[in-house]
């Protein structure tokens, strides 16, 4: 049997035809839901990219991993997914990125990841094949042999949109195509090393993390993706104007600069944002096709998720970060390819679930155990439908700010930390910085997040409860590495 785990980058949980989106066009997402599941409540455990990615391969909470920024060093990093499944046999690879930093004290004097910061690494106990993140030598060679000038096979350009002499007029740049043509882009190359990876396989067992940069940023697309999207077409935005008067210091201060005010603006990347996710889909139809044609399809597990969403104006924000579901939520969709799971395919499921949960579920479908220090629960059940599957309640979920809070001198650094818990019914978010007070939001009446209730004497029992749980949630899941290590001779 095989795995096959792909992670789209800063891709929002409503962007797939299948869960309800009307404009979007994912034909071969929506084809892959409807002989899986769709999971349409999963919840990343952090942000941006490195923080989550660590979450997501060691199956442990950002209060265990403790790495709270891009570049942050992991602890203890051979305990992940990847080492786990190496120990029993398995030879785990990887293309395109993983996000990760190394421990400088396991790294050799002069090593020059003691003296910078660096995540262009990959985690212990995976086969690195190739390392592209937006783009790499292999893809400007590729280029090259194509036929492609050499001024364009460069990081700074290769990623500019091709405006005309004249400039962009009334339109944004990211309206206009990339140089390179739509079957050239990085994402088909990506995709044409892991076609010709798994080919080579066919008959052997494999495990593959497959990572694509699109959609986040930089915000191109080649034609004819760039000019798919009317403008203005797009959804309405999930903002109101109340939200740019709040008297929150935390929302205050990082409002100071809204996103995408501007209507022109707003719709022109909305635009760009699907078209690059449809570019993308089209990339995983010719995957999804080499897996029927080398006959694997019917032996692979394929999950297909992101690293953390992004607002698009929602809130009056841009990219990702805070609190909001625009940025925690994410797509989900896990096809099990055995006769256990034909019960549920099609299916599309509302429980709760976390990132931490990947690695459990592909170690579950595996049969291989899943380690004490994980702390996430496999999925399996869910797929499958048997009795003893259990959905979760809530999720939590963690975000570190003190990089936007640099021009703020009294703000301590560690203090600069929030937390969330969510259920079906409230989103309660707790801030370390004692200025800054806490928000509840009442799902049931008011699933937009945009009226904060912490302040309300009758949501007084609401707070205090979710509060508590919260700090049940902290005190079960922070960092007890060596706890767990002394466990095993007690």
């Amino acid at each position: 049997m095989n795995v096959l785990f792909i992670i789209a980058d800063q891709y929002r949980w409503d962007c797939v035809g299948a869960a309800g989106n009307p404009i979007i066009r994912t034909p071969n997402l929506d084809a892959l839901a409807q002989t899986g599941v769709l999971f349409t409540n999963c919840f990343v455990q952090a942000c941006p990219c490195g923080p989550s990615r660590m979450c997501i391969y060691t199956s442990r909470y950002q209060c265990s991993t403790r790495t709270v920024d891009n570049m942050t060093p992991l602890m203890d990093a051979e305990e992940n997914v990847a080492k786990v499944l190496r120990d029993v046999g398995y030879a785990p690879a990887i293309i395109g990125y993983n996000d990760y930093a190394v421990d400088p004290r396991m790294l050799p004097v002069g090593d020059r990841r003691t003296t910078g910061l660096s995540y262009a690494n990959f985690l212990p106990g995976l086969d690195a094949r190739l390392y592209h993140e937006y783009d790499s030598p292999e893809y400007f060679d590729w280029l090259r042999r194509k036929g492609y000038p050499e001024w364009l096979l460069t990081h700074d350009t290769i990623h500019k949109p091709d405006i005309p002499a004249e400039g962009p007029g009334e339109h944004l740049p990211l309206r206009y195509p990339a140089y390179y043509r739509a079957e050239d882009s990085e994402s088909q190359f990506v995709t044409s090393v892991a076609i010709d990876y798994l080919t080579k396989r066919r008959g052997k067992s494999w495990v593959l993390s497959l990572n694509y940069i699109k959609p986040h940023p930089p915000r191109i697309a080649p034609a004819p993706y760039n000019d798919m999207y009317d403008p203005a077409a797009m959804p309405a935005p999930n903002r109101c104007p109340e939200e740019l008067e709040t008297d929150h210091p935390y929302l205050r201060h990082m409002r100071r600069e809204p996103a995408l005010v501007s209507e022109r603006d707003l719709r022109e990347t909305q635009a760009n944002y699907y078209a690059m996710i449809t570019e993308l889909d089209t990339c995983l139809g010719r995957l999804f096709t080499a897996l029927h044609e080398t006959a694997q399809w019917d032996d692979t597990l394929i999950i297909f998720t992101s690293d953390h969403g992004e607002y698009l104006g929602d809130h009056f924000f841009s990219d990702k970060a805070h609190f909001y579901d625009e940025t925690m939520r994410v797509p989900l969709i896990i096809r099990e390819p055995t006769r256990a799971a034909d019960a549920m395919r099609g299916r599309s499921l509302d429980y709760l679930c976390e990132s931490i949960d990947f690695a459990p579920t592909m170690l579950d479908f595996l049969g291989v155990p899943i380690p004490d220090r994980f702390q996430g629960q496999s999925l399996l059940g869910l797929v499958r439908d048997t009795p003893d599957a259990a959905p979760k309640k809530r999720i939590h979920f963690e975000f570190d700010f003190r990089n936007r809070m640099r021009d703020v001198p009294a703000a301590a650094p560690d203090s600069c930390v929030l937390w969330v818990v969510r259920d079906t019914s409230y989103k309660y978010v707790q801030f370390g910085l004692e200025n800054m007070p806490p928000l509840l939001f009442d799902l049931k009446h008011d699933p937009e997040e945009r009226k904060d209730l912490a302040d309300q004497p009758e949501y007084a029992a609401v707070v205090a409860d979710y509060c508590q749980t919260l700090l049940r949630w902290r005190m079960k899941h922070e960092d007890q590495r060596m706890e767990h290590w002394a466990s095993q001779f007690r």
